[in-house]
């Protein structure tokens, strides 16, 4: 009788948005679609130098852990009914990570236009890679990856060589989610510039950059899919829900939006 009552209630998942602002998390009936709550937490993000914009990934993660156990208080669902979670975040928001998952620096927001001479320099190979740049004729943009990336190489050498990991804010939380360092197909696609999945080899080769390879994850997940075994034990504690819990894969905050609103 318990059983058939436990199967009857109803069924959410969280979605989470890491926004500019702060970081979001709704609950949404599985049935209906329809959101039942949302909880909003803000973080700060600091401007140390013109064109410069950063935020701290530790406060990513608190706040996420802060918006997540609200929603639940709020409306009252209980860890066991959320049956799965997805994030997006913006993109591309930089940062590099130590062995552990940690970061060694701020991030570098989306919206940070430090890599501008880099740019430069990435156009200037005419990498084949380019062609979803107009053609390749250009322009580059200072929000991607490959330019921050060669900024920090470039700038803060150091650093780079003591950073193991390079990747964004999508990447970073589902690696505090999941224990699984991957990057989304969303993403690389269209801000990584991978060609047919696979990293833009010669275009690194060209900017000295090949050892980028090395700090990117390995494995590519497209959104939807599923990531590693869901919660560890140590993200389900944090965010007040079940161990296990299934964490698909999200991406671009924009582009998963297009799919939210069926505009497709």
């Amino acid at each position: 009788r318990r059983a058939s009552v436990r199967a009857m209630a109803p069924k959410y998942v969280l979605g989470v948005d890491g926004g500019t602002g702060g970081i979001r998390a709704g609950l949404f009936d599985v049935k209906t679609g329809v959101p039942v709550g949302f909880a909003d937490t803000p973080y700060k993000t600091t401007h140390p130098d013109p064109g410069y914009a950063e935020q701290n990934p530790r406060d990513w993660w608190l706040c996420l852990g802060k918006s997540t156990r609200r929603v639940l208080a709020e409306t009252g669902v209980k860890p066991e009914s959320v049956v799965g979670m997805c994030c997006d975040t913006t993109c591309c928001t930089v940062v590099a990570l130590d062995e552990k998952g940690d970061a060694i620096m701020p991030s570098i927001l989306w919206m940070d236009m430090r890599a501008a001479e880099q740019t430069e320099q990435v156009l200037a190979t005419g990498d084949p890679a380019l062609r979803v740049c107009c053609g390749g004729a250009g322009p580059v943009s200072a929000e991607w990856m490959i330019p921050k990336a060669l900024w920090v190489k470039q700038r803060k050498p150091l650093l780079w060589e003591s950073a193991a990991m390079i990747c964004e804010y999508q990447d970073f939380l589902n690696l505090k989610l999941t224990g699984k360092y991957v990057a989304s197909g969303n993403n690389v696609a269209v801000r990584w510039h991978f060609v047919d999945g696979e990293p833009p080899v010669s275009l690194l080769e060209k900017l000295e950059l090949s050892d980028l390879v090395d700090k990117w994850p390995k494995r590519v997940v497209a959104p939807g899919d599923t990531i590693g075994d869901g919660l560890t034990c140590e993200a389900a504690a944090h965010l007040g829900l079940a161990k296990g819990t299934p964490v698909a894969q999200g991406g671009a905050d924009a582009f998963i939006a297009m799919l939210g609103l069926g505009v497709v």
